[in-house]
């Protein structure tokens, strides 16, 4: 099961500069659900530690992450945001996503 974080451990772990990934999705989305069917049985897969966080929790935080959509995957590296990616992400794209 993927850990969820709230706001103020996200800021924690990008102040620290640990490399993670953060998958912002929201409970009533159907292609959220998809997405964490697939990083809960190949996330391992990733290489780097996998959290989720809830948009609806605190939008204003949403917002100033830059997410506009769900589902929405960040990677997270020395405390800055080294991609993105929005929609639903296949295990063969992980690769691609995380280089």
């Amino acid at each position: 099961m993927i850990q969820e974080l709230s706001s103020k451990e996200i800021l924690e772990k990008i102040e620290s500069g640990e490399e993670f990934v953060l998958d912002f999705y929201a409970t009533w989305c159907g292609p959220c659900k998809m997405l964490m069917h697939i990083l809960e049985t190949s996330g391992h897969k990733m290489g780097v530690p996998v959290y989720k966080y809830n948009v609806d929790s605190d939008r204003q935080f949403t917002g100033s992450q830059n997410v506009r959509s769900v589902p929405t995957l960040k990677l997270y590296s020395e405390g800055i945001v080294k991609k993105t990616h929005t929609g639903v992400l296949q295990e063969s794209q992980f690769p691609t996503f995380l280089n």
